[in-house]
């Protein structure tokens, strides 16, 4: 009997140390850059600029804001349009960047975009000073927040996903609502906003969580990034040294450091704990974002015209690839984003409204084929069932065996 108990454990101990080791998609495993290519590209439907892209938790869907008034949502695998958003009523006031027929008239421009962490709510701001929340799966909006005066160029929900975070400011091109320059917290259930974070003297272009949510981060075009206290709602700490506005900010995965992109041509590294400032790369333009990889190990960064988009260390910035898809119209990479799992990249080229995917083992060495998970629970439910069956037949065998002597 102690014997059949014994090679049982094994088996069951051999079983759980194979699932472990065959099963893929851990964001912090080392990636091979080489192999990240162009997936699918989508420029369909639009006829304005492109300002922001966001991936859905589940890494399955990307939403995509535009100055058209309306926000697409992309199936991540092959670029169909799942739906469009016209979230914002019409009124005076949009541009259309880089169009010279624009169509598009008296709407006012869709900024940003946010999902909710368990992927239920989609949340979208723009300079109709409104907060919009639609519900993912019927895509009804659910809740407006109100009581923003500036236009509301970004948006994220609390980790917990209890909260929403915004912020607002002017547009330097077409001035127009108020240079109201304040974040803003928002109680999702009630609606209510929470908290003011005051003290940029301009536009708070980008606000960012940090992963265990008590800080935020602010990047602004008054040249700072602000840190902020999710305890109290009190500011911090205030980063220093870029020259020009602050266009984003993105914590590294171990909230120990963020980066930061600039109008002043620069990619900057600070440590998020003293807010020294640590490394220093220099652009050739504009540089509109910036964003970590999930592995900490590597950072996308993206903007107007020679800055493109481009992959670099972490730690050093070598410049490890470039993708120039952009380089013939010149069109703003206005925003890239990894995909939760590290996978992917989403990059949104602003003035040729197209949204591009890369993704690792589209070209060179394929990615392994991952074994799905229900694999893995069956084999083990049929061990454990067969440790039940033999603690149950054993003692009977055992007595036959015993009977027919």
């Amino acid at each position: 009997m102690d014997s059949v108990i014994k090679k049982t454990s094994a088996l069951l101990m051999f079983l759980m140390i194979v699932c472990t080791s065959t099963t893929q998609g851990d964001p912090a495993d080392p990636i091979d850059v080489a192999t990240l290519t162009l997936l699918w590209e989508n420029g369909e439907g639009h006829n304005a600029t492109m300002w922001s892209v966001r991936w859905s938790p589940d890494n399955t869907m990307i939403s995509a804001t535009y100055f058209d008034n309306t926000t697409t949502i992309f199936h991540a695998n092959n670029g169909t349009i799942i739906t469009k958003l016209g979230s914002h009523p019409l009124s005076f006031g949009t541009r259309c960047d880089g169009e010279q027929d624009c169509e598009i008239e008296e709407h006012l421009p869709t900024r940003t975009s946010a999902w909710s962490p368990d992927g239920k709510y989609l949340a979208t701001g723009g300079d109709n000073r409104l907060i919009m929340v639609y519900e993912t799966t019927t895509w009804q909006v659910v809740k407006i927040l109100e009581g923003h005066e500036g236009s509301v160029l970004t948006l994220e929900w609390s980790p917990g996903g209890t909260m929403i975070a915004s912020g607002s400011g002017t547009d330097k091109v077409a001035i127009h609502n108020s240079a109201e320059n304040m974040a803003k917290i928002w109680d999702f259930s009630t609606g209510a906003a929470i908290a003011n974070l005051k003290g940029h003297r301009d536009a708070v272009m980008n606000i960012k969580w940090s992963h265990d949510a008590s800080r935020i981060a602010t990047a602004s075009d008054d040249m700072t990034i602000m840190l902020w206290s999710t305890s109290n709602w009190t500011n911090t700490m205030a980063l220093f040294g870029h020259t020009l506005g602050v266009l984003d900010v993105s914590w590294s995965p171990d909230d120990t450091k963020l980066v930061s992109g600039s109008r002043d041509y620069k990619v900057r590294t600070w440590d998020a704990k003293s807010g020294e400032p640590l490394e220093l790369w220099r652009e050739f333009n504009c540089v509109r974002s910036v964003h970590w990889h999930p592995n900490g190990e590597i950072i996308a960064n993206s903007g107007v015209d020679e800055v493109m988009l481009k992959i670099r260390n972490a730690t050093t910035g070598t410049i490890i690839k470039t993708f120039t898809e952009s380089a013939d119209t010149k069109s703003v990479v206005m925003s890239s984003r990894w995909s939760p799992d590290g996978k992917r990249l989403a990059a949104g080229a602003g003035k040729e409204h197209t949204l591009r995917v890369y993704a690792l083992g589209v070209a060179g060495v394929e990615e392994k084929q991952e074994i799905p998970s229900w694999v893995f629970g069956t084999i083990i439910f049929i061990a454990v069932a067969a440790v039940g069956v033999s603690l149950i037949l054993f003692p009977i065998i055992s007595k036959l065996k015993e009977s027919g002597r």
